[in-house]
């Protein structure tokens, strides 16, 4: 006996992002995430904005990159602004967050998290009986 399956055309809409989480795809346009054995690396592009207006937050393994500047040309009454806001769930990766250093350089900020030594990748002994 065979059943009716309903067709939900949204379902696999809503099914789409659980699908690139699978890939480890990231959304966010600017944002680079990769990982060396033994840091957590997140690379944002902030053109144009000093480093002392770029902002990161880590709080409960969530990254929060915001970098915002203005400028204003006395010239042409221009206002100029470039804002970034980047945003990372990093919860289950193992990081030590307290550990956590930046920089600035060419547009582009680095985040660079050490991991754990528990989290970090280890080499298991096979033994013969």
């Amino acid at each position: 006996m065979t059943g009716i399956i309903r067709h939900d055309p949204l379902r696999s809409l809503f099914a789409f992002p659980r699908w690139l989480d699978d890939l480890d795809v990231n959304l966010q346009r600017g944002l680079k995430v990769h990982e060396t054995q033994k840091d957590i690396i997140l690379e944002a592009v902030v053109a144009g904005v000093p480093s002392k207006d770029v902002d990161i937050d880590i709080e409960d393994g969530v990254v929060t990159i915001k970098a915002e500047a203005k400028d204003e040309q006395k010239t042409a009454d221009e206002y100029k602004s470039s804002a970034y806001s980047y945003y990372y769930t990093t919860a289950l990766s193992g990081g030590q967050w307290d550990k956590a250093e930046a920089k600035v350089k060419d547009g582009v900020v680095t985040v660079t998290i050490p991991k754990t030594p528990s989290s970090r990748p280890r080499k298991v002994t096979v033994k013969t009986e």
